[in-house]
């Protein structure tokens, strides 16, 4: 198979791209897998026209119509998510043995030999543009188990299921707090003059002129306040006077309640 420095060769016969271009490209291209075609048109050196044309050139392939070329019967030889890897698209098989595969890149060996290892097949490469290959995948691939069991889609499920979990703690923390708050503090209610606090069979209200009330029942005695005062001052030494009167929680409440910052 011609290797990817002859697709270099290609492209600077054509003069398409530069030798500095090349060079970089494959200076980028080291330690990777990346092909050599997709980080020239990445690098803005060439277009993917321009590249596939060379490549029908360098391999004397046409460039086909995935639509008039596609067999319904090799839907279902390849998944879609190794498809979607390997930017491939199954289009049927010769005598069974041998698979006719659109490619972007007919030099992608790693595809190649990944796919006859999956198939069991031969793989003939045939040349088609990147666009029509997704589309076709989109449209003609199903979805199946594969799909979904695989190790590519492992890394994606597992950042979908740490973010539902994460979703879940902050709910989850988010109305432990607020049921934490209300058992505590009760509820809190602010209107133009006024803020009122609710709690343990009590309620006070404190408008902004300083006039404070007191509302509803101690736990150690039978009948109901509805008591006002001047101030919250006023309030705090009542209910000190009336201590035995309140439970602990009660009493410390209307304490925290006259405290609370307004």
């Amino acid at each position: 198979m011609v290797t990817k420095q002859r697709l270099g060769e290609f492209l600077i016969q054509a003069s398409l791209i530069t030798e500095e271009e090349l060079a970089q490209a494959l200076k980028m291209q080291v330690g990777g897998n990346r092909r050599l075609g997709r980080i020239l048109v990445q690098m803005g050196a060439i277009t993917s026209d321009q590249l596939l044309e060379t490549l029908s050139d360098q391999f004397a392939l046409p460039i086909l119509d995935l639509n008039q070329n596609f067999s319904e019967k090799a839907k279902t030889i390849l998944p879609r998510y190794l498809c979607k890897k390997y930017e491939v698209f199954p289009l049927g098989t010769i005598k069974e043995n041998i698979l006719k595969l659109a490619m972007a890149d007919p030099s992608d060996s790693e595809a190649i030999v990944d796919i006859e290892n999956f198939t069991g097949k031969a793989v003939q490469p045939c040349l088609a543009r990147q666009n029509d290959i997704n589309q076709a995948i989109k449209k003609h691939i199903p979805l199946s188990v594969r799909d979904i069991f695989n190790p590519q889609s492992y890394a994606q499920w597992a950042k979908i299921a740490s973010t539902v979990a994460l979703v879940m703690i902050v709910a989850v923390a988010g109305f432990t707090y607020r049921f934490y708050s209300e058992t505590k503090y009760g509820t809190i209610t602010k209107t133009a003059d006024s803020i009122i606090y609710k709690n343990h069979d009590l309620m006070v209200g404190i408008e902004h002129t300083g006039s404070t009330t007191l509302l509803g029942r101690g736990a150690y005695t039978t009948g109901y306040y509805s008591i006002s005062f001047d101030s919250p001052e006023a309030l705090a030494k009542f209910i000190d006077h009336k201590k035995d009167d309140l439970s602990t929680s009660q009493y410390e409440w209307i304490k925290w309640a006259i405290a609370h910052p307004r």
